[in-house]
C-alpha cells in the first residue's frame, strides 16, 4: 500500500465517481480504477458499492476513508516540514529507515520538533521492513534504523536505544467469535489458523510466535507469511486467519479487523532506534530522545 492508493481512494470517495475523480487527479480513469482495485485487494474487502447512480462507501470504506484522511494529513505535515528544510542550506543529511506503524505514533512529531531547532539538517525517510533496515544501516545507506526487537545482530559498532515497549495483541476478523472481547488469553485461539510476517524480512517473528504458543500450551497452524504490516492486516480482514502483532498497528487502516489485548501470555517487545557509533551526525541522539519523549 502506498500513499497514492490512499489519495486516489479519498478523491473517489469525495467525487463518488471514477471519471470525475480521474479528472481532478489528472490521471487516466483506467489507472485510477486499477489503483482502487489494488487497494481493495490488499485490504481484502470492497470499499465501494457500485450502483447505477454512482459509488457509495461500504462500511469498510467509511472506516478506511477516516483513517486514510488521517494518514494523508500526517504525511502532508511531514512533507511540508521537509520542504521547508530543503529551502535552507543544509550541512547534514540524515536518512532514516522506519516501519509504517511508527510514522504517526513517533516519527512525524519528532521530526517536526527536531527540524525547528536543528535547521542545518535535511531529513529523508524510507519505509523498510526490519531486515532491509539492518542491511541498509550496515551498508551506510541509512543513518538511523527504527525497528522492533533488534535481536543479536548488532555489535559494539552500533548504538542502540529502546524507544518504548510495544504491547503485542491479537488481530482477528470482526466476524470472529471473540472479536468483541477486550482482553483474551492466547490459549482461547488453539483451534485458529495463524498468519505471520515473512521471517526473512522480519527476523525473529517466527521465534516470538513459537515462544508465545509454548507459553499458552498450544500448537496452531501458521498458514501464511505476509511481506508487510499492511498486508498482514489485509489478510486478517479477509478472514484468512488471526495474527499476533504490535498494538501500535491500530494507527494503520484496519477495516473489519479487531485488536484485542493479550492477557496470558502478556508480551511486549522493544521498539528500538539503532545507529552507528562512528557516525558524523552529532544530533542523531537528540532526535532519538525526542522520539522517546
Amino acid at each position: 500500500m502506498e500513499l497514492r492508493h490512499l489519495r486516489y481512494f479519498v478523491k473517489i470517495a469525495e467525487e463518488k465517481n471514477l471519471s470525475r475523480a480521474s479528472e481532478h487527479l489528472h490521471v487516466s480513469q483506467p489507472a485510477v480504477s486499477r489503483q482502487l482495485k489494488d487497494l481493495e485487494e490488499e485490504l481484502g474487502l470492497p470499499l465501494f458499492n457500485r450502483e447505477p447512480k454512482g459509488l457509495t462507501l461500504t462500511e469498510a470504506g467509511k472506516i478506511a476513508l477516516k483513517q486514510s484522511r488521517k494518514i494523508l494529513l500526517q504525511s502532508n505535515t511531514l512533507i511540508e516540514s521537509i520542504k521547508t528544510l530543503a529551502k535552507q542550506s543544509k550541512r547534514y543529511s540524515l536518512k532514516i529507515g522506519y516501519l509504517p506503524s511508527v510514522l504517526n505514533n513517533v516519527l512525524t512529531d519528532a521530526i517536526r520538533v527536531f527540524s525547528e531547532t536543528h535547521t542545518e539538517y535535511g531529513i529523508q525517510i524510507f519505509e523498510m521492513p526490519p531486515q532491509e533496515q539492518e542491511d541498509a544501516l550496515k551498508n551506510g545507506k541509512i543513518d538511523l534504523a527504527l525497528i522492533g526487537d533488534y535481536g543479536k545482530n548488532f555489535d559494539s559498532r552500533f548504538q542502540i536505544e529502546t524507544i518504548r515497549l510495544t504491547e503485542q495483541a491479537l488481530l482477528v476478523p470482526i466476524s470472529h467469535p471473540l472479536a468483541k472481547q477486550r482482553v483474551v488469553d492466547l490459549s482461547e485461539f488453539k483451534n485458529d489458523s495463524f498468519l505471520s510476517l515473512n521471517h526473512e524480512l522480519f527476523p525473529g517473528r517466527i521465534e516470538l510466535m513459537e515462544e508465545l504458543f509454548k507459553s499458552a500450551n498450544i500448537n496452531p497452524k501458521i498458514l501464511v507469511q505476509a511481506n508487510g504490516l499492511s498486508e498482514l492486516i489485509g489478510l486478517v480482514s479477509s478472514g484468512m486467519g488471526v495474527a499476533i502483532a504490535p498494538l501500535d498497528l491500530q494507527s494503520l487502516p484496519h477495516p473489519n479487523v479487531a485488536f484485542i489485548k493479550m492477557n496470558k501470555p502478556k508480551k511486549s517487545i522493544r521498539f528500538s532506534a539503532i545507529w552507528r557509533q562512528n557516525n558524523k551526525l552529532p544530533k542523531i541522539e537528540s532526535l532519538v530522545q525526542l522520539m522517546k519523549a
